[in-house]
C-alpha cells in the first residue's frame, strides 16, 4: 500500500534516544525494532490492511522520516501527512530469513515508508520499524492498537500523546530547573565510573546477572546498561515512539554479599536511575563519542493475547536493536513464564561461549535461590559435568616413571649401557659416558670425606665446561644438592646463596670472587690431585628420591632471594617426561642436545638431564657463541644439533641474522621462559618446516616445565591469538585455574594458575612463611600431604582444554627468561639515602625500532630524590642515574639492574591519586631533550653504526653521548655489539667494557686502548662470562 505523501509544515528536533540511534546508524550499525504476531482464526486481509492504515494515520511516529539540512549536524524529524506503509504477503517459509529480509528492506530514513508489515501464510504478521521510531513497549502498544483497530475499537486521534510533542517536552525538561537535581545525579554518577575500560523478579534477575558478570570479569564494581521504559507517567503508557533509554547502572558486587543483599542494592541503584531517567544524556557522563557499555540487561512483559472479531492475535516475539553491547541479557515475562534471551556481538563471542554463559547464569541463579545465605562469590557456576571436565578429565596425566630412582642413578645406568659414547661436549673438549662417570665418582668419594651427604648443599661456581658436569654429578653422587652461583654477582648476593652450604666448588680464576665462607672451598682445577687416587667406581647411593637435587635462587619481593629446593623425584619425573615426549627411545644412537643457558636458571635442564639418561650427547654452548648468530651458526655447522631449548626473545634475536637457517635444530625446538608469538613461529616454519616445536611453561617451583603444547597438533595460524597457548599439564601433573575462593573458573574466564603433582618442589629454603604462602594444601587431592603451587600467573582455558597465559597478577615480570620481582629492585633503591620514591617497571624495547625487530622487555627505574641537598648527595657529591645504577650493581645480579634510571621531580598521578604508569616517560624522550652530539672520531662513528645495526635504529640519530641501555640495549644485544666490534677493529674487547662505558664516546676510548686479537684458530674457546651477559643468554 502506498500513497503520495505531502510534508507537514513543521520540522522537529530529535530526542536524545533518536540522536543515539541516528549516530549508531551512521556508523553502519543496523538499528531496528521488530515484532512477530501469531494470528489464529478466519480473518479478512483487507480489514487488517485498513486496521494498520488507521493506526499509522493515528500515530505520527509511524509516518515520521528524518531529513538532513545543509550545515546542520543532526537531521530533523518530519511527519508525513498521509499514511504510508509497506504491506506484503508471502507463503510459509524460513521465518528467520523473512525477519532478516524485512530488516534489510527498511527504506531510507528520508523517504519512508517507516513501517513494514509482512503477512506470512495468513498466520504470522511481522512488523518492522527503524529504531528511531519504536522501543519494546512501542511494539507492544502497536500490537494492541492494531488488534483493537481490527475490532473497530480504536480511540480517536486527539486522545493520543504524539511523540513529537514528547520530544519538545523532553528537550525542555533537560534544560529546566525541574531536572536540575537529575542532571546533578548523572554528573555525580559519571564521576564514579570509567567509560574507557523494577519488579521483584526483575531485580533478582538483574542482581544475579551482575553477580555473574563480576565472577566472569573479576571486577568488583559492575557498570552495565539497564533499559528503562521512559513511561513513568500514566499519560505515556500507550504512547508510540522510542521513549525507552538504556541507562548506566553501577552495582557493587562485594564477594561477601549474598543474592538477597545484592538484590536490595540493585533495587536502590535502579530506583535512582528510574527517578531521573528523563534527565539523562550521555554527554553528562563522558566526552567520548557514542560510548558503549559492554554488558546490558532489559526486562519486558508481553501480553498473552488479544481477541478481535473472532480473530486471535498473540505477540510472539519482540526485537529492538538500538544500542551496541558485547553481551545483553533480555528477560521476557509472559504471564507466569520467564524467557531468557542472550544477545551478543558475533564479532566478539562465539555462539558456544554464549551458550556456556547462559548455563553459568542458570546454575548461579538456581544455587542462589536454593542457598540464599551463600555469598555470590561462592555460588557454583559450573555444572557437575563441566567441573568434572576441568578438574579431572583435563588432568588425567598419570604415567609410570622411575619414581624409586635418583637422577645420578639413572645416569649411571646409561653410562653402563653406552660407556664409549660421547656424553658431553664444550668447544673442542668432550668426555665419554665412562669418563664423565669415573671422574664424577672420584670427586663424589672426596666430597663425602668432606662431610657432604643427603640434603647437604654445595655451591657451584664454574665457567661452562665439561668439568662443570663432572662437578654436578659428583655432588649428586655424594648425596648433596648443588647451588649454582655466578661469580659476577655482587658478594652480598653470593653470601646469601651460600648461607648454610657445606662446601663450594669453584676454580682458581674465580676464587677471588667468592665471599667469605666458613665451609670447605674446593678448587676443581687446583685441587684435582686431592681426589685423583679416589675409586672410579660408583659410590653406594645414600640418597632417596625425597632428598634435594639442587637449589636455585629466584628474585624475592622483600629484597632477599628465595632458594627453591628441588627434590630428585621432581627432576626425575620431568626428565622422564621429556624422554617420552621426544620419543628418545626411537633413537638408539642418541640425539645431540644443546644447552645455551646457565645452571643458575633451570631452563637448560630440559636438555641436560634427558640427554644424559637417554644416551644423548650434551653440547654446552659458551655464552659468547650462544648469543652471536655467526658463531652459533658456525658451531652448529660443525656440530649439528637435534634438540635445543631456548627463550623466544633469545631465539628471535639470533634469527635476525643471515645465518638463521643454520641455527635451528634438526628435530626438536623447545621454547620457554617467555610467551611464544605466532610471528616467531611463522619465521621458524619458513626456515625449517620439519622441526617439531614444543611450547613449554613452568615456574622453578614446579620443576622446569609443567605444561606443554605440541605446535604440530595446534592450529596456531587460525587461532587469532597474540601469543601461543602453554598447553596442557605434563605427566603426573595437574593444572587448575581458580578464583580467589579456590573455585575453578569456567572456560574462557581469567583466573590464577595453580599447579599440583609430581613436579611441586619442597618450597623455599629456610623461609617457611613464604613457603606456606605459595605452597598450599591441595583441596582437590585425597592425599592430605599433597601440595599445589600458586603461580601468580593469570590464565584461562580455551575450549579445547589448552591453557592460555595472560600475564601476571602482581609485580613479577619476565625479562629474557629471568623471573624478576620488581619490588626487590625498588627495595634496594629505597635503601639509598638520596631516594625518596622509586618505581620500577618493564616495558617493550622496540617501540621505536623497525617493524621486524623482536619485541623484548627492559627494566626502567623512575626515581624522585629528596629535595634536601645533604640527603640527596649523602656526602658523596651529586646523585645521578649512573650513581644509582652502581648502587644496584653492588647488591643485585646484573639482569636485575634497570637498563635506564630516569630522575623525575615527581611521580605522575591519575585522578584517583594513584601512580599513572602510562604517564612515566620513556628514557628516549628524556634523552631527546639533550643536545645531539655527532660522533667525532672514526671509532665513535663505527660504534654508532654497530649500535644502529643491533638496535635497529637510524645511525644518524645516535649521539656520541647516548647510553646504549637507554636506547633499548640489554645484555644479549651487548654481546652482539662486542662481537661485531672485535671483528671490525681486530682488537680484544672485554664484555665488561660496554657496561663500564655505555656511551659511544666512552666505549670508543676502550676500543682505542684495547690490544690486538690473537691469531684465530679453529678452536672455539671457553671464556668466563662477564657480568650480566653471562646469564642473559638463558
Amino acid at each position: 500500500m502506498s500513497s503520495n505523501p505531502t510534508l507537514a509544515s513543521a520540522a522537529f528536533r530529535l530526542s536524545a534516544q533518536q540522536e543515539r540511534a541516528w549516530s549508531e546508524q551512521e556508523r553502519g550499525i543496523a538499528q531496528f525494532a521488530q515484532c512477530v504476531i501469531r494470528i489464529e482464526g478466519q480473518f479478512d486481509v483487507a480489514r487488517l490492511k485498513q486496521a494498520i492504515s488507521s493506526v499509522v494515520e493515528k500515530y505520527e511516529i509511524l509516518r515520521t522520516v528524518l531529513r538532513c539540512q545543509a550545515g546542520v549536524k543532526l537531521p530533523f524529524q518530519i511527519i508525513l501527512e498521509k499514511p504510508n506503509f509497506a504491506f506484503t504477503q508471502a507463503p510459509i517459509g524460513n521465518i528467520e530469513a523473512s525477519l532478516r529480509s524485512e530488516r534489510e528492506s527498511l527504506a531510507g530514513l528520508e523517504e519512508g515508508p517507516t513501517l513494514r508489515a509482512l503477512l506470512i501464510a495468513n498466520t504470522t504478521l511481522v512488523l518492522t520499524l527503524p529504531a528511531f521510531c519504536a522501543d519494546t513497549i512501542s511494539l507492544k502498544n502497536l500490537f494492541n492498537e492494531i488488534a483493537r483497530s481490527y475490532a473497530g475499537e480504536s480511540s480517536p486521534s486527539e486522545d493520543v500523546m504524539q511523540y513529537a510533542d514528547l520530544v519538545e517536552w523532553q528537550n525542555e525538561l533537560l534544560t529546566s530547573d525541574e531536572s536540575k537535581p537529575g542532571r546533578e545525579f548523572w554528573r555525580e554518577f559519571g564521576r564514579k565510573i570509567d567509560f574507557t575500560s523494577l519488579s521483584s523478579s526483575e531485580a533478582v534477575l538483574l542482581g544475579a546477572w551482575s553477580a555473574l558478570l563480576a565472577r566472569l570479569s573479576g571486577a568488583a564494581d559492575i557498570t552495565l546498561g539497564s533499559e528503562f521504559d521512559g513511561r513513568r507517567y500514566e499519560e505515556l503508557a500507550r504512547a508510540l515512539g522510542p521513549l525507552a533509554r538504556t541507562l548506566p547502572v553501577q552495582i557493587s558486587v562485594a564477594p561477601a554479599k549474598n543474592l538477597g543483599e545484592l538484590v536490595r542494592e540493585t533495587e536502590v541503584a535502579t530506583s535512582e536511575a528510574r527517578n531521573w531517567q528523563e534527565s539523562f544524556t550521555w554527554n553528562q557522563l563522558t566526552d567520548a563519542e557514542n560510548p558503549i557499555l559492554p554488558f546490558a540487561f532489559s526486562f519486558s512483559e508481553l501480553a498473552t493475547a488479544e481477541s478481535a472479531a473472532g480473530v486471535g492475535f498473540t505477540l510472539e516475539r519482540v526485537d529492538v536493536v538500538s544500542e551496541r553491547f558485547k553481551l545483553k541479557l533480555h528477560v521476557v515475562r509472559r504471564g507466569p513464564e520467564l524467557a531468557l534471551e542472550f544477545h551478543y556481538d558475533a564479532s566478539r563471542f562465539e555462539r558456544s561461549a554464549v551458550e556456556r554463559i547462559a548455563g553459568y547464569y542458570q546454575n548461579l541463579l538456581s544455587a542462589a535461590l536454593a542457598n540464599p545465605a551463600t555469598p555470590v562469590s561462592r555460588l557454583p557456576l559450573l555444572s557437575e559435568s563441566e567441573r568434572e571436565q576441568l578438574m579431572v578429565e583435563w588432568n588425567q596425566t598419570a604415567a609410570v616413571y622411575p619414581a624409586d630412582k635418583c637422577l645420578h642413578e639413572l645416569f649411571e645406568q646409561q653410562a653402563a649401557r653406552t660407556p664409549e659414547r660421547v656424553a658431553v661436549h664444550c668447544g673442542e673438549q668432550s668426555l665419554s659416558y665412562q669418563e664423565l662417570n669415573e671422574r664424577s665418582n672420584q670427586l663424589a668419594h672426596y666430597l663425602r670425606q668432606q662431610g657432604v651427604g643427603p640434603d647437604q648443599r654445595v655451591g657451584l661456581c664454574l665457567d661452562r665446561s665439561t668439568s662443570m658436569m663432572v662437578a654436578v654429578l659428583g655432588i649428586l653422587k655424594a648425596g648433596g644438592a648443588y647451588v649454582p652461583l655466578n661469580a659476577d654477582n655482587p658478594p652480598v648476593r653470593l653470601k646469601q646463596q651460600l648461607e648454610g652450604a657445606k662446601a663450594v666448588i669453584t676454580e682458581m680464576k674465580l676464587a677471588a670472587h667468592m665471599p667469605e665462607f666458613s665451609g670447605v672451598t674446593i678448587l676443581l682445577d687446583g685441587d684435582a690431585k686431592l681426589w685423583a687416587s679416589e675409586p672410579k667406581s660408583n659410590p653406594k647411593s645414600n640418597t632417596t628420591p625425597e632428598n634435594l637435587v639442587y637449589v636455585i635462587y629466584t628474585s624475592g619481593s622483600t629484597g632477599v632471594p628465595k632458594g627453591v629446593a628441588v627434590r630428585h623425584r621432581n627432576l626425575v619425573n620431568y626428565s622422564d617426561f621429556i624422554t617420552q615426549k621426544l620419543r628418545l627411545s626411537e633413537y638408539p644412537d642418541g640425539l645431540q642436545f644443546a644447552t645455551v643457558s646457565t645452571l643458575g636458571a633451570d631452563l637448560g635442564n630440559t636438555c641436560i638431564y634427558p640427554a644424559l639418561i637417554s644416551g644423548g650427547s650434551l653440547h654446552i654452548i659458551p655464552h659468547d657463541v650462544a648469543t652471536d648468530p655467526q658463531q652459533f651458526a658456525a658451531y652448529t655447522s660443525k656440530h649439528p644439533i637435534d634438540v635445543l631449548k631456548i627463550v623466544p626473545s633469545h631465539l628471535s634475536a639470533l634469527l635476525q641474522s643471515g645465518e638463521a637457517s643454520r641455527i635451528l635444530p634438526r628435530k626438536y625446538l623447545v621454547t620457554g621462559g617467555e610467551a611464544l608469538t605466532p610471528k616467531l613461529l611463522d619465521k621458524i616454519a619458513s626456515l625449517n618446516p620439519s622441526c617439531e616445536i614444543l611450547n613449554h611453561y613452568g615456574p622453578t617451583e614446579t620443576t622446569v616445565g609443567s605444561l606443554t603444547l605440541e605446535i604440530k597438533s595446534y592450529d596456531w595460524r587460525n587461532a587469532q591469538l597474540a601469543t601461543i597457548p602453554i598447553g596442557r599439564p605434563i605427566q603426573n601433573t595437574q593444572a587448575y585455574i581458580l578464583d580467589s575462593n579456590l573455585e575453578p573458573v569456567p572456560v574462557g574466564v581469567t583466573g590464577e594458575l595453580y599447579i599440583a603433582g609430581a613436579g611441586v618442589t619442597a618450597g623455599y629454603l629456610g623461609q617457611p612463611e613464604k613457603t606456606a604462602e605459595r605452597f598450599l594444601q591441595s583441596p582437590f587431592s585425597n592425599d592430605p600431604k599433597a601440595k599445589m603451587y600458586r603461580t601468580g600467573d593469570l590464565a584461562r582455558y580455551s575450549e579445547d582444554g589448552n591453557i592460555e597465559f595472560l600475564g601476571r597478577g602482581d609485580d613479577q615480570v619476565k625479562v629474557r627468561g629471568f623471573r624478576i620481582e620488581l619490588g626487590e629492585i625498588e627495595s634496594v633503591l629505597a635503601q639509598h639515602p638520596a631516594v625518596k620514591q622509586a618505581v620500577v617497571l618493564a616495558r617493550a624495547t622496540n617501540s621505536n625500532a623497525k617493524d621486524d625487530a623482536p619485541v623484548d622487555q627492559r627494566l626502567l627505574a623512575y626515581i624522585v630524590l629528596h629535595r634536601d641537598p645533604a640527603s640527596a648527595s649523602n656526602g658523596h657529591g651529586t646523585v645521578t642515574s649512573e650513581t644509582l645504577r652502581q648502587h644496584l650493581q653492588q647488591q643485585l645480579p646484573d639482569y636485575m639492574v634497570p637498563q635506564a634510571v630516569v630522575l623525575l621531580p615527581k611521580l605522575p598521578l591519575n585522578a584517583n591519586g594513584k601512580l599513572d604508569r602510562q604517564a612515566l616517560p620513556e628514557p628516549e624522550r628524556a634523552a631527546s631533550q639533550r643536545t645531539y652530539i655527532a660522533p667525532r672520531t672514526d671509532t665513535e662513528q663505527t660504534i654508532a653504526e654497530v649500535w644502529a645495526e643491533v638496535l635497529r635504529r637510524d645511525k644518524n640519530k645516535i649521539s656520541a653521548d647516548d647510553n646504549f641501555f637507554d636506547l633499548g640495549g640489554h645484555s644479549l644485544l651487548a654481546t652482539q655489539v662486542v662481537s661485531r666490534l672485535r671483528q671490525r677493529f681486530g682488537v680484544e674487547i672485554a664484555m665488561r667494557a660496554i657496561f663500564d662505558s655505555p656511551t659511544a664516546c666512552g666505549l670508543a676510548q676502550a676500543v682505542d686502548q684495547a690490544r690486538p686479537l690473537a691469531i684465530e684458530t679453529e678452536t672455539i674457546g671457553i671464556t668466563r662470562a662477564p657480568r650480566e651477559a653471562y646469564r642473559a643468554s638463558k
